[in-house]
């Protein structure tokens, strides 16, 4: 089996993983790519650059994404031209996006060598601004940035009026990343394998506005009022681009969904009792 690894080098306990991994997939059949901080591997672990492919034309089996939840998201979004079955190994915080972690990532591992897991397809956003394009795993976040003054935002959907926003800004969010930034603004927890958006306003100055979910079918165009095209724009926590005016920016859901890796043991309801600080003596 061959296995792309994508890492995050600041993570304390990236080395008895990639221990873990060493030993797995050291079979003769067996090949472990790396897909970032080739300098730093070859550093900490002596490998020699010439034997590692052109990041452009490298494939593989599976993708380990080694870290917390930015990690899996920054490996998606850098993958998606392959779009190999994804499996996150968590060594962050929280790591609502990881199937595995430490003290299990050996047994995980040694099914997925086995081919002994299946996939769960969950979906991203296709984002145009402008004549830039981009994916969004979790979410596209729009705010008022350095101003102190509240944002304006219209919405629409295949030409229909959806909402006009004023406030901090507005979170449209994947299914996926419900549990993200969407979920700290009061928007409601999502089977991250449902193909929907949700739209959920940040300190809006109307509190009778609240999160809506439209269907998958949707095709939203947000649009500034005259003169509000102030503020940025935040795909997945990661590529930040300031707003100006006359902007137009597209979101859709994309044909092309992400393969993440689950295994015999996946308990997707018991990952959000213990994520969320849910467990008590009733859930035991």
């Amino acid at each position: 089996m061959k296995i792309g690894i994508y890492i995050n080098k600041r993570k304390e306990k990236l080395p008895l993983v990639l221990d873990v991994i060493f030993k797995l997939f050291s079979m003769d059949k067996d090949e472990v790519v790396f897909l970032n901080e080739i300098n730093f591997i070859q550093e900490q672990y002596g490998i020699n650059l010439n034997r590692l492919n052109n990041l452009m034309e490298v494939d593989y089996d599976i993708l380990v994404a080694i870290g917390g939840d930015g990690t899996i998201i920054s490996a998606i979004r850098s993958q998606f031209h392959l779009n190999r079955p994804i499996i996150g190994v968590h060594v962050g915080h929280l790591g609502f996006l990881a199937e595995s972690d430490l003290d299990n990532c050996s047994d995980v591992l040694k099914q997925i060598k086995s081919n002994n897991y299946r996939t769960q397809l969950r979906s991203v956003f296709n984002v145009s601004i402008d004549a830039e394009n981009f994916i969004a795993v979790n979410d596209v976040v729009i705010d008022r940035g350095k101003s102190g003054r509240i944002i304006k935002v219209n919405v629409h959907d295949r030409k229909l009026n959806v909402n006009s926003y004023e406030g901090d800004g507005l979170i449209i969010s994947t299914a996926n990343g419900s549990t993200a930034y969407s979920l700290s603004a009061g928007g409601p927890i999502i089977s991250p394998n449902l193909n929907l958006f949700t739209l959920t306003p940040i300190c809006s100055h109307s509190l009778m506005t609240r999160t809506i979910v439209l269907s998958q079918e949707s095709q939203l165009f947000i649009t500034f009022p005259p003169g509000e095209g102030r503020g940025k724009l935040t795909i997945d926590g990661q590529t930040t681009l300031n707003l100006k005016d006359k902007i137009k920016i597209n979101i859709s859901i994309s044909d092309q969904k992400v393969p993440f890796v689950l295994i015999d043991k996946s308990n997707y309801y018991k990952k959000l009792r213990t994520k969320m600080g849910w467990n008590n003596s009733r859930n035991e």
